[in-house]
């Protein structure tokens, strides 16, 4: 999978993991999910996106965002912007 550069705006198509309690077996499935951010890292196996960046914080902004397993992208696709 190609990879935007880091600090891309982009709309990521993944499947999350779900984890029920007390439920029947047949409603347990993964769950699709679209994030949009910043991309901020790539490690080996999960990639970081940032839905909100605070300024002001310096070499290690504080972030909302998600962590992503590599195994989980469908895709990741950059916006304009």
């Amino acid at each position: 999978m190609r990879l935007p550069k880091l600090q891309s705006l982009c709309f990521v198509s993944w499947w999350d993991i779900v984890g029920q309690i007390n439920e029947p077996m047949r409603k347990l499935t993964p769950q699709r999910c679209k994030t949009v951010g910043w991309l901020q890292r790539v490690e080996k196996d999960y990639i970081v996106i940032a839905t909100s960046i605070y300024e002001g914080e310096g070499d290690d902004p504080t972030i909302d965002g998600c962590a992503i397993p590599i195994g989980c992208i469908e895709s990741v696709k950059k916006l304009k912007g």
